[in-house]
């Protein structure tokens, strides 16, 4: 047996350590220049935050996991046994079609026979409290424990099997979403070796790529036959350039967040909408450019701009005491002024630009004065050309929801060309940055619970040099 520290191991260039600095995806204390800034630890990536910034999926989880067993499966060629693993030692690089996994902290294994250094969590005492030093069959106990963490993307060293609900991650939901195989192997195998783990994540992969290319190739069809469909009705006699050519599409979405619980729900609109946006002006080689209106709850606004390909909403927030009308009324102001400042100008219907506007809610919307005073300027907005999309979860059926789906598909005869939910049943049905919100009514600047605003006085506190609808300068 070795005397000394296992800091010495490394000092003095040990053979098991010359053996592990031959695995590159291992990241030592003076290699840090290795881990490229762009990597994110696990227990960051597995935030709520992270996961809809990042857009993770099963997918990407399953692709982590097995970078995770890659560099597992190298520690086990070479007879390390390294014990628990801090989740946050881990790194996750994510690329286009792909992710790159890198561990951190070697110095933290279990090395011949120096004990692991980890901060033990109570699930996992109780698990292995009474392992003096890992050998092959309690590492492989260890390893499950690992990937189940990865799976469920949990940020707690302490999760169960199955994982309770928390605010802090999406542990829950994940594990919901697991294929019975790995619930199974979780609750019945826990010492499954490493091979029929990896073979598991390949068919998993697999099942996921497939999906998630099938849905795109749908996705381009009916993109594809709306833009022969518009290219059709604008040039009858099939003469002219590309229906979309030197045409710009100014889409909104007004966002009315209200259920804060399950965040994936606006999420997921969200980005669905943005992807069929994608799709359908690449295909029609059109401009783009959008803007975002946050509302109920709190407030943000981002103006229209061209975002470069693959962006999704984001927005910092100012928490102020906001409703959903508020939002409308702002979403409506923004939209006027860039309509506004068209060549055809507002007295006009718009033939050359498009514009549309996307209210996306996942739950009831507050149907009060302001609400209400919204909806004629989104009226005002359809009669010169702007095109009104309402998509609500299944359980929004409130007044407010209604009155919206009403002024989309009803319009009063005359207006310009609104087009129905069936044009866009297709994108919106799978129509997801899920956008924190808090309450904050004692932040300076917010308006106090109950007091009664106008609209003016909403446009003046978001936009104070915007003009608002009717002419009147703020």
């Amino acid at each position: 047996m070795l005397r000394g520290s296992k800091e010495e191991l490394f000092e003095q260039n040990h053979p098991v350590i010359r053996q592990l600095k031959e695995i590159p995806e291992l990241i030592f204390p003076d290699q840090t220049e290795k881990l490229p800034t762009s990597a994110l630890s696990f227990k960051r990536l597995f935030t709520r935050k992270e996961m809809d910034e990042n857009h993770v999926d099963c997918l990407i989880l399953y692709r982590i996991a097995g970078g995770v067993v890659h560099i597992l499966k190298e520690l086990q060629k070479r007879g390390v046994f390294p014990g628990l693993i801090e989740i946050g030692d881990f790194y996750a690089e994510l690329m286009t079609g792909g992710v790159r996994v890198y561990l951190t902290h070697p110095e933290k294994f279990q090395l011949l026979h120096y004990e692991q250094d980890y901060e033990w969590y109570p699930e996992d005492e109780r698990l292995f409290g009474d392992v003096e030093l890992f050998d092959e069959k309690t590492q492989k106990k260890a390893n499950v424990r690992l990937i189940y963490k990865i799976l469920v993307a949990s940020t707690r060293g302490n999760v169960k099997i199955p994982p309770k609900f928390t605010e802090a991650d999406y542990s829950e939901l994940f594990y919901k979403a697991l294929p019975e195989e790995w619930k199974q192997l979780f609750a019945n195998q826990p010492d499954c070796d490493l091979e029929t783990m990896e073979q598991l994540l390949v068919q998993c992969i697999h099942m996921e790529e497939t999906f998630a290319r099938e849905a795109k190739e749908r996705l381009n069809e009916k993109a594809q036959k709306k833009v022969e469909e518009q290219a059709s009705s604008a040039q009858p006699d099939g003469q002219g350039d590309t229906a979309g050519a030197g045409r710009t599409l100014y889409s909104m979405i007004v966002l009315l967040r209200t259920e804060l619980e399950d965040a994936r729900i606006m999420s997921r609109m969200v980005y669905q909408l943005q992807d069929a946006l994608e799709t359908e002006t690449e295909l029609s080689h059109l401009e783009w450019q959008q803007a975002f209106v946050f509302g109920n709850g709190s407030i943000a606004v981002t103006e229209f701009a061209a975002h470069p390909a693959g962006f999704r909403c984001q927005c910092e927030q100012e928490i102020k005491d906001y409703s959903a009308g508020e939002a409308l009324l702002i979403g409506a102001a923004l939209m006027e002024e860039k309509m506004r400042q068209q060549p055809d100008g507002w007295s006009e219907k718009q033939c050359r630009n498009l514009f549309r506007m996307y209210v996306l809610a996942d739950g009831r919307l507050k149907n009060d004065r302001i609400f209400r005073a919204a909806l004629p300027k989104l009226f005002a907005c359809q009669q010169h050309g702007m095109e009104f999309y309402v998509l609500a979860a299944e359980d929004s059926r409130c007044e407010a929801c209604q009155s919206l789906k009403n002024l989309m598909e009803e319009p009063a005869d005359g207006v310009g060309p609104i087009r129905k939910v069936g044009k866009h049943d297709a994108a919106l049905q799978r129509a997801g940055s899920a956008v924190q919100r808090n309450m904050a009514p004692g932040k300076a600047g917010a308006p106090e619970r109950g007091t009664a605003r106008e609209p003016e006085d909403i446009l003046r506190d978001v936009a104070p040099d915007r003009t608002v609808p009717g002419g009147e300068s703020c």
